[in-house]
């Protein structure tokens, strides 16, 4: 386990050296019809997401990644708050998950997905079907995550969802559905050099479906995820034992 865990960390680098743009600096949105726009990209792109089978992990079980995401941004509202607008936003995030008796997983997140935005999130899931040889597993699980030190905007999601997976060897496709609530409003320091915005809240659907595939030596699993009208793309490596 401890050679596991290690290796892991030396993947941290890739972490810490993740040279991201779009930079949230300041407001400029004409409207506030604009910033709910901006709200909702930015609740599809931070928000949680699903990156783990519906398998329970056991007493004894650990899940522990690091991911990269890219989310493709519908409506393209990020020149209003950075002086290098970009149509995506990529997201690194740091996954720990571990199990607990009674088919209770426990999980946290750190993740980076704008220079200046930082997450820190928590779920915590229930396995209605621990799954096997002819079952799926089901499951339920609840999330949360926000920002912390935010130069212009404060940022909070929180959900559930279902979710679903049946191993087949060392192959484990999962799929999972729910929904997001999120969000946005301008911090009390930000730089507004347009028009007075208020918080906006959004609630919005989120569909999930993956496949994690175990290769001894660690695990790769490749996911999507969409909120709302923000489809994500991710590649996670880690190790689930």
């Amino acid at each position: 386990m401890l050679k596991k865990i290690t290796l892991l960390t030396s993947l941290l680098p890739f972490y810490a050296q993740a040279a991201l743009e779009n930079n949230i600096d300041f407001l400029n949105f004409g409207s506030q019809a604009q910033f709910k726009s901006f709200s909702e990209d930015l609740t599809g792109a931070l928000a949680q997401k699903t990156l783990i089978p519906a398998e329970p992990l056991g007493t004894v079980g650990f899940d522990l990644g690091v991911s990269y995401s890219l989310s493709s941004l519908k409506n393209k509202q990020m020149g209003a708050v950075s002086l290098q607008p970009k149509d995506s936003i990529n997201t690194v995030a740091l996954h720990a998950v571990k199990g607990l008796p009674f088919g209770i997983d426990l999980g946290v997140d750190l993740a980076n997905g704008i220079n200046n935005i930082t997450t820190l999130g928590g779920s915590l899931s229930y396995a209605i079907l621990d799954g096997g040889v002819a079952m799926p597993a089901l499951n339920i699980k609840g999330f949360y995550n926000q920002s912390y030190d935010a130069k212009a905007v404060d940022f909070s999601s929180y959900g559930a969802e279902f979710g679903v997976s049946k191993g087949f060897a060392n192959i484990t496709p999962f799929a999972s559905v729910g929904l997001v609530n999120g969000e946005v409003k301008a911090t009390s320091g930000a730089l507004n050099l347009g028009a007075p915005v208020s918080a906006e809240s959004t609630s919005m659907m989120k569909y999930a479906a993956g496949v994690n595939i175990n290769l001894m030596v660690m695990d790769i699993l490749v996911g999507y995820n969409q909120i709302g009208e923000v489809p994500s793309y991710s590649l996670k490596a880690g190790f689930r034992f």
